[in-house]
């Protein structure tokens, strides 16, 4: 009995699964299901990705540009790490005397110049071209812009800095480069405190406070470089400039202000940075370098 009640109950159900209630209710499910990707975007679904896009990048590039800054930042701070070092391995050679300082016309400075420090009077025969870190010579010749004004000639075809005192100890043109220059084909980014230069190690008196090389290369023109504002530190690496010192390490510094041009550097950097000693019993520079004196504001020995 129960068995024929239950296909009876079956015959009564099927004619609602026919085929064509079936066929039915599989286009209601296809009518109802989400497009698949190959029916494309909306152009309100494009652009709002574009503009999702245009943020992250607009996020993005700075953060990647400033990474990109640092690692040159670095690169710089250890090519002047090596360069301070190859100086103190010259001086060891030198009876603890550092090279010349470089400056473009070191062929036609005299032997003897009261204005300069004694140490620069004593070795008349090294004002030529040679005997300096660099050679002497000219890398920009009376330029108006450092920034397109074309390399010297000579400087050229001597080959740069590997004609100074100071490359045996480093034996590598790159170094003298640092990666943020947009001159590389001058061949040079830093240039040497002038009083610095053939220095006798007795005289100074602050070796890990004093610069011998500074990052000069939006307005370098030759090796030698003038505290401010005669010469103006380049200020390129994350508002700051970076130094070798006498002792041979080397440092990035924050400027003290943010300059309003390549030139506009009084005030910019510590003057004492620039100090081998204060007073000493010498005059250096004395219209340049007063500020290393106790009457400059210097410390008093």
């Amino acid at each position: 009995m129960l068995k024929v009640e239950e296909g009876a109950f079956r015959a009564t159900l099927a004619p609602s699964f026919s085929s064509e209630a079936g066929e039915t209710a599989m286009k209601r499910c296809k009518s109802s299901r989400v497009p698949n990707a190959s029916e494309g975007f909306t152009l309100i679904e494009l652009l709002v990705v574009i503009a999702i896009i245009a943020v992250l990048a607009a996020v993005l590039f700075p953060v990647l540009a400033q990474a990109r800054e640092k690692g040159r930042q670095t690169k710089c701070l250890s090519n002047l790490r090596q360069l301070g070092q190859a100086l103190r391995a010259y001086a060891s050679d030198y009876d603890e005397c550092l090279p010349g300082p470089a400056p473009g016309n070191a062929r036609t400075v005299p032997a003897q110049n009261p204005n300069r420090p004694p140490w620069q009077n004593t070795h008349g025969q090294r004002w030529d071209w040679i005997g300096h870190w660099v050679p002497g010579i000219w890398v920009l010749y009376n330029y108006t812009d450092p920034a397109t004004h074309p390399v010297n000639p000579e400087w050229v075809s001597i080959g740069g800095v590997i004609r100074g005192g100071l490359y045996p100890y480093v034996k590598n043109p790159e170094i003298f480069v640092c990666p943020s220059d947009r001159r590389p084909d001058k061949l040079l980014s830093y240039s040497m405190n002038a009083i610095m230069g053939f220095i006798p190690d007795p005289m100074v008196t602050r070796p890990a406070e004093v610069v011998v090389l500074v990052d000069e290369q939006k307005t370098l023109n030759d090796g030698f470089f003038f505290p401010p504002p005669v010469d103006c530190p380049s200020i390129v690496h994350h508002l700051g400039a970076t130094f070798a010192f006498y002792d041979g390490h080397a440092k990035w510094y924050r400027v003290l202000r943010e300059p309003r041009s390549n030139y506009d550097c009084p005030n910019v950097i510590d003057m004492k940075l620039f100090c081998p000693n204060f007073d000493k019993n010498t005059s250096p520079y004395p219209t340049t370098y007063s500020f290393c004196s106790s009457q400059g504001g210097g410390p008093p020995q």
